[in-house]
């Protein structure tokens, strides 16, 4: 008995949210990333110190969602999973790129624009800016692996135009020193100039690292 696979586009309704206002006043679009089982608004709330008038932050939110507990209890996304990924990361490529658009073309001229992504979210920001052209000011990868199986020089989005700043604690239970030594190799192999912010804490995203990475990189 031979089995064939096939793969059909079709639509889907995704869901996003949002903090604050988008206006002449906005001085800082955030795009970003939540990682793995978690839903966009956890990421929002990591902003409750920004000023919702010059920051306007959107949160996607995978594909891909699930209920934690097998069969019931609370509902969690995800982007993506090793089963059909090349069609798992165009898909949620192109998603990610529609939605981000759709905002950067009503920006003020000087607003400054932000992805940021945290754990998946982080390895999903950098497989999006792999796959399509994306023009972006600031790249956070927060606490997050970088994919080693990308051709980081013939990426479509050109990696030289945007500062890259690379974040995570320095307890993060997913991050040791192996794992660091195999991120800078990789990063070395594709020519990746990150900026390594390592700050004491572990796997989640911490708001006082976030408002001074802001600070140091962004706000100047």
């Amino acid at each position: 008995m031979e089995i064939k696979t096939h793969h059909i586009a079709t639509p889907k309704t995704a869901r996003y949210t949002a903090y604050g206002e988008l206006s002449s006043k906005t001085k800082y679009f955030w795009f970003v990333l939540h990682g793995s089982n978690m839903l966009s608004e956890q990421m929002l709330y990591k902003f409750k110190d920004f000023d919702p008038e010059t920051h306007f932050v959107i949160a996607p939110e995978g594909l891909s969602r699930f209920y934690v507990n097998g069969f019931g209890g609370e509902v969690v996304a995800s982007w993506m999973t090793k089963r059909d990924r090349l069609e798992e990361i165009h898909d949620f490529s192109v998603y990610c790129s529609t939605l981000y658009d759709s905002y950067v073309q009503k920006l003020p001229d000087s607003c400054k624009t932000i992805i940021m992504g945290f754990s998946q979210g982080g390895v999903t920001a950098m497989r999006w800016l792999h796959h399509l052209d994306v023009t972006v000011d600031f790249l956070i990868p927060y606490a997050c692996w970088i994919p080693e199986d990308i051709d980081y020089l013939t990426a479509k989005t050109d990696w030289n135009k945007i500062c890259k700043i690379l974040t995570y604690g320095s307890e993060d239970q997913f991050l040791n020193e192996k794992k660091i030594i195999e991120i800078q190799e990789i990063c070395k192999a594709g020519n990746l100039d990150f900026h390594n912010e390592i700050y004491a804490g572990d796997h989640r995203v911490d708001k006082k690292q976030l408002k001074k990475i802001f600070k140091q990189y962004i706000e100047r």
